[in-house]
């Protein structure tokens, strides 16, 4: 939700799908897919988020508060929840991660590649959850169109540009024509394996200088792991606000309260 987000937006006219045309007379790839980054990641956010995480004979909820600057980055995630998690957070800049685990009152250096590793156990990651999944680091090809409920559905496959630094082997995603939303995407490992699928849904408009179509809920299974579930809800949001600049920063992850910028 949070580039949560973020790294998942990554991805506002309603209609504006319906004039992306190309000379043939379908949908130019790199536009649906412009348009649904910038449904992804855009003005600034403050929300509560839920994540449930479903394993072959348990499950658990995490509860959090995150904050992202406009396009998602920075980004701040506090943890509420549970109690041996509450006050941890995680700390996403330009160049750099940092989590702070309340519990040893320490705060840790990680690496870029944190960012594609699995989120507190979940199904999904760091970039995720700040919506940073659809980057700049894939091309775009069409796969075709299909009617859905007086719409359109576009299957649009992403390769990874060649040395870009993901994990994926590919993605598919479907985008709904009317309002470039986001329905579904579909993660293939460096084998072309389906290994997860995530689902998004209750999206809600955002309105801005343009209007955004923002799912509340993304529902995520590991196709490896019977069984394997993550459910993340928005459960309140806000968009377009005045953050301020001391929210994205070490003593604010550390100390909260007015290290934050808060009176």
């Amino acid at each position: 939700m949070v580039k949560l987000t973020s790294s998942l937006t990554l991805l506002i006219l309603i209609g504006l799908g319906l004039g992306l045309m190309a000379d043939e007379g379908q949908p130019d790839p790199l536009d649906l897919l412009e348009c649904a980054r910038e449904n992804w990641v855009g003005d600034t956010f403050h929300g509560t988020i839920v994540l449930q995480l479903f394993r072959p004979g348990y499950s658990t909820e995490y509860r959090m508060e995150a904050w992202s600057a406009e396009s998602g980055a920075p980004t701040f995630i506090r943890i509420l929840a549970p109690e041996e998690e509450a006050g941890s957070g995680y700390l996403l800049l330009e160049d750099e991660v940092l989590y702070y685990n309340a519990e040893a009152g320490q705060v840790i250096h990680l690496s870029q590649s944190s960012l594609t590793q699995k989120f507190l156990g979940s199904d999904l990651a760091l970039e995720d959850v700040y919506r940073g999944t659809l980057s700049e680091d894939y091309e775009a090809e069409l796969l075709g169109t299909r009617p859905a409920e007086e719409d359109e559905i576009h299957r649009v496959r992403l390769a990874p540009k060649p040395e870009a630094p993901v994990v994926y082997g590919k993605l598919e995603l479907d985008i709904r024509d009317s309002d470039c939303a986001v329905l579904l995407i579909d993660y293939y490992d460096q084998r072309e394996t389906l290994i997860r699928e995530a689902t998004f849904s209750e999206f809600v408009q955002i309105e801005g200088d343009t209007v955004r179509v923002v799912p509340l809920k993304t529902v995520v299974d590991d196709l490896l792991i019977e069984g394997s579930r993550t459910v993340e809800v928005i459960e309140s949001y806000q968009f377009g606000i005045s953050i301020p600049p001391e929210r994205f920063t070490e003593a604010c992850l550390v100390e909260g309260g007015e290290a934050c910028g808060l009176s």
